[in-house]
C-alpha cells in the first residue's frame, strides 16, 4: 500500500478531521495564542459554522467529534509535546 492510500480519506469524516488537522496547523504556525486555546477559543478561531457543516454533510454531533479530535491532536498534542521537552 502506497502512503498516499493511506493518506487518502474513506468517510467524509475523515475528510473533515484532515480537513480541519491541516487548517489547525496552520493557524498554530500563524498564532502563538491558538497553541494555549481552550476547546471553546479553539472552535471560534476554526470557524466551522453551518456552511461549512453543510459542505461536509456532516451532523452537528459529528463535526463537533471531529473538532475534538483535531483539537486534542493539534493543541493537546502540542502542549504535550512542550511538556516533556
Amino acid at each position: 500500500m502506497h502512503s498516499w492510500d493511506q493518506m487518502k480519506p474513506r468517510t467524509v469524516y475523515e475528510k473533515a478531521v484532515q480537513d480541519f488537522t491541516e487548517t489547525a496547523r496552520q493557524l498554530a504556525r500563524l498564532n502563538q495564542h491558538f497553541r494555549q486555546a481552550s476547546f471553546a477559543e479553539f472552535e471560534m478561531l476554526m470557524g466551522v459554522d453551518d456552511g461549512v457543516l453543510k459542505r461536509y454533510g456532516l451532523p452537528k454531533p459529528m463535526a463537533e467529534r471531529a473538532l475534538i479530535e483535531v483539537y486534542e491532536t493539534v493543541v493537546l498534542g502540542q502542549q504535550r509535546y512542550r511538556d516533556h521537552s
